[in-house]
């Protein structure tokens, strides 16, 4: 027997009310993705580090950090965990000796695949129990999440750091 189906919320057209449903509905959705990683002892700061190193390949600590929006101080822990846990390594930075460079290790390359792929199946499971009209609407909004996601991964991790309108 399946599950009825929610009652239909009304959609928002103003701007602020549709920003506000899309945050809240992207939040709760983020929070279930996490899952796989909470039940492997992935916090969600860890995981965001992982795919930053492979979104971005080897990077500064610094670097690191402003792209996760933490301390410098926060980013020194958090990177000696993922050291410990031999999901990145560090190397000498070739145009700073001085200076390290951060990376996944092929360890840590093999987790985030895996945590990615059990997220995406635990998603697709519920995207199957939606019906042919909700998969099609689904499907014709990611384009324009696509673009918002894009936009604030182009941008820098700090609201305050964004001048107005940056995002657009």
């Amino acid at each position: 027997m399946t599950d009825p189906a929610p009652a239909p919320h009304p959609t928002p057209t103003a701007t602020p009310a549709l920003a506000a449903e899309l945050r809240t509905l992207v939040n709760r959705l983020a929070h279930h993705l996490r899952t796989p990683g909470l039940r492997h002892g992935i916090t969600p700061t860890r995981l965001a580090a992982l795919a930053a190193l492979s979104r971005h390949g080897p990077v500064r600590a610094g670097d690191l950090a402003s792209t996760l929006g933490i301390t410098p101080a926060s980013t020194t822990r958090l990177v000696d965990v993922l050291v410990e846990s031999g999901w990145v390594g560090r190397s000498r930075d070739p145009g700073d000796q001085r200076a390290s460079l951060l990376a996944l290790t092929d360890a840590g390359t093999a987790r985030l695949e895996a945590l990615r792929t059990e997220g995406a199946a635990t998603l697709a499971h519920e995207i199957e129990r939606l019906s042919t009209e909700e998969r099609a609407a689904l499907a014709d909004a990611l384009p324009v999440l696509r673009l918002l996601a894009d936009r604030y991964l182009d941008a820098p991790a700090h609201p305050a750091a964004h001048p107005r309108g940056a995002l657009r």
